[in-house]
Parts: structure tokens; sequence; C-alpha cells
């Protein structure tokens, strides 16, 4: 799984991209993305994100996630949240 190739890495953050969908399987999928981190005893090592055209930081955080990022997101959005969650975990 892409958690365990993050293990394997020591990858600090993961990114999914995910599609809404009316039967709310995306959030199943960010749900599951959070629990199996948390299984795997990784999921305070890693930023998780989740991004798409409909989805918002309010549905990802909802579902475990550190954040998220729908239309209108640029590269750098990301990339700024990314450094700003990195900061605040090296000083705790």
């Amino acid at each position: 799984t892409v958690l365990k190739q993050a293990q394997q890495t020591g990858a600090r953050e993961v990114l999914i991209s995910t599609i809404v969908t009316h039967a709310n399987v995306h959030q199943q999928h960010m749900r599951h993305l959070h629990e199996l981190a948390k299984q795997l005893g990784i999921r305070q090592q890693l930023i998780l994100i989740a991004g798409g055209t409909q989805v918002t930081d309010k549905l990802a955080r909802k579902c475990g996630l550190d954040g998220g990022f729908g239309r209108g997101t640029t590269g750098q959005d990301v990339a700024s949240f990314i450094v700003r969650k990195l900061q605040e975990t090296q000083a705790k």
C-alpha cells in the first residue's frame, strides 16, 4: 500500500487524489487511510492530505486527515501547507 511505501522510504507526507461520490466512498477511503496509518503506528509521523475537485479541508479533516485541497488549489498552496505542518511538528 501507499502507507507501507511511505514507511519504507521515510516519507513525511502522503497525498491522495479522490473523487467525491454519491455513496461517500471517498470518505470511507480517507478514513481508511487515517485508520491504517494508526494501525501501522506511523500516523503521528505523516501528514495526510487529500485532494480533488470537490474535496474540502473541512471534509478531509472530518475523515481524520491533516488537510484537504479542492478546486482552485495550486501546488504552492499545498507545498506551503506541508511546510507549515512540518514546522509545527518540529516545534513540538
